[in-house]
C-alpha cells in the first residue's frame, strides 16, 4: 500500500512540475470582451473584439457582413 501513495506522488509531482501548462493571464482578456461599443449602423453594444471601425464609424460583424 506504500509503494502505491509514494508511486502516486511521483507521478503527481511529475504532471504537476513537467505537464502542467502555464497560467494565462485572464485580465487582458477581460478586460477586452468586457469593453462594449456601439455599433454606428444599427445601434446595438457589442463587445469590443467583435467591432470593426471602417470610414470612422464603428461596424458590428452582423452589419458589416449584410452590407
Amino acid at each position: 500500500m506504500g509503494k502505491i501513495i509514494i508511486l502516486l506522488l511521483i507521478i503527481g509531482a511529475i504532471y504537476y512540475f513537467f505537464i502542467k501548462k502555464p497560467k494565462v493571464n485572464n485580465e487582458e482578456k477581460k478586460d477586452e470582451s468586457q469593453d462594449l461599443i456601439l455599433c454606428d449602423k444599427c445601434k446595438t453594444f457589442y463587445p469590443k473584439n467583435e467591432i470593426k471601425k471602417i470610414d470612422g464609424k464603428n461596424i458590428c460583424k452582423e452589419c458589416y457582413a449584410n452590407s
